[in-house]
């Protein structure tokens, strides 16, 4: 007995690979812009579809002007920032397969420390 199926591509969801500032990290400088890149590209649908938002410390919002996207690479400006602690990336995109996907993840800015002579 042969049974045959046809298998389609499978249909998985953007992930995240790489995070500027990285997943975690401490900076001692905050960069002026936030990017993220994905394991596939997203689709461009409108203004909210795929987006970046930045928290500091105390919850406010640092992310300016809206979020780009470049292939599986998706970026938004960020206003400056003094306030040492947890700060936040949240984001939202739409995956190729037409999949939202959502997650956020925590960065911390502190300062640099000093050498010891």
């Amino acid at each position: 007995m042969l049974t045959l199926g046809l298998a389609g591509p499978a249909l998985a969801h953007a992930q995240l690979l790489v995070s500027n500032p990285r997943v975690g990290s401490t900076v001692y400088v905050l960069p002026k812009i936030v990017q993220l890149t994905f394991d596939d590209d997203l689709i461009v649908l409108g203004e909210t579809a795929n987006q970046i938002q930045i928290t500091d410390p105390k919850g406010k919002r640092l992310d300016v002007g809206a979020s780009l996207i470049s292939g599986s690479k998706l970026s938004v400006a960020m206003k400056s920032s003094l306030l040492l602690g947890k700060y936040r990336v949240t984001y939202r995109v739409l995956s190729a397969d037409g999949h939202p996907v959502s997650g956020s993840y925590p960065f911390y800015l502190d300062k640099k420390p000093t050498k010891k002579k």
